[in-house]
């Protein structure tokens, strides 16, 4: 993959994404500006890091405009259980959604009406928006009772595949008003992400890759654990009787693991990755961080929290939460990223 390169004020900086989009989480789409189109389908990309399409639109002057929509990651997709294209090239669609702050004809569409009156609801936290047009509501597949019995048996403990919840934008608690030294706030007021960055194929770092809203799984591997995503197709490794002093310095960083009675907690530190979210704010080489994984006695939950401190970019130590939720049925698949 390529490295996200931008280049900032006093420190070299950059960024990420989830649910919808990446321009979507930097503004490049209006949640205050929707519109509606209606074409035919002239390309189709189904691939992470997103889906995208382009219709050929006739407007009210009667001239052909090209349409591109971009939609969520295919992995998001998948974890709904939607493994196969939406629509084909060639088949008339309307779509309804964020319409681009450009003025462009780009939109981030949240709902989208097949060519046989089916309403699919791209975004999770939409409602059915094409109304009388639609002759029926899309429903996701479901899994098998046999998949979810064989993921019960092979569970064990932390050791399985951990799921954002569907009904919930859990990771966003990642994002807040972060008491910035002048330095750091400096970066973040100049920063400046280009479309042609933000649609290309990089690797997050920490913390960034924890707000991934693709699963997640546990493994051992021998005294050490695998912490490994789908996203990025990342592998952490957590050395359980490891030590740092060697350590060579990289983008998800080195970390020991110690277990305090049925949390696993992992303190990062290495981290060789110059962006702490993807708006912007700055991290330096010396963050150091504290991560608290536990799960719930039915454990249907992995509750998290995560203490950062990095003297450079933030004024006190950050604490930022989040969750996941097991779907037994869920599993890790390939990235496979397309630029």
């Amino acid at each position: 993959m390529n490295k996200l390169k931008l280049g900032l004020v006093a420190t070299a900086l950059l960024v990420s994404a989830f649910a919808q989009a990446h321009h979507a989480r930097f503004g490049f789409f209006s949640p205050d500006k929707t519109v509606e189109v209606e074409g035919v389908v002239t390309s189709l990309r189904w691939a992470n890091p997103h889906v995208h399409m382009q219709l050929s639109v006739t407007n009210s002057s009667g001239e052909i405009e090209q349409w591109h929509a971009e939609l969520a990651a295919l992995s998001s997709f998948r974890n709904r259980g939607i493994t196969d294209p939406l629509v084909e090239v060639g088949e008339k669609i309307s779509l309804f959604g964020k319409k681009s702050r450009q003025g462009a004809t780009e939109l981030s569409p949240t709902n989208l009406l097949r060519e046989d009156g089916t309403e699919v609801i791209l975004d999770f936290r939409a409602a059915p928006y094409f109304g009388a047009r639609s002759s029926s509501q899309f429903v996701d597949p479901k899994a098998s009772e046999d998949s979810k019995r064989l993921a019960r048996e092979s569970a064990e403990g932390i050791f399985r595949v951990w799921s954002t919840p569907p009904s919930t934008r859990a990771f966003l608690s990642y994002y807040g008003d972060f008491p910035l030294t002048p330095t750091a706030a400096e970066a973040k007021a100049q920063f400046n992400p280009s479309s042609e960055d933000l649609l290309s194929c990089w690797n997050k770092g920490m913390p960034l890759l924890m707000v991934t809203p693709h699963p997640m799984a546990f493994s051992r591997s021998g005294d050490d654990i695998l912490l490994r995503y789908e996203e990025d197709d990342a592998v952490r490794v957590i050395h359980m009787n490891g030590d740092d002093s060697k350590a060579v310095p990289s983008e998800l960083g080195y970390s020991t693991g110690t277990w305090e009675g049925n949390t696993l907690v992992v303190e990062t530190n290495k981290i060789n990755s110059p962006i702490f979210d993807d708006v912007g704010t700055p991290q330096s080489k010396d963050v150091h961080l504290i991560e608290r994984f536990t799960m719930t006695e039915d454990e249907s939950r992995l509750d998290y929290s995560i203490s950062v401190t990095d003297p450079a970019t933030f004024t006190e130590t950050i604490e930022l939460s989040r969750y996941w939720i097991w779907i037994p049925e869920r599993a890790i698949q390939k990235w496979n990223c397309q630029d």
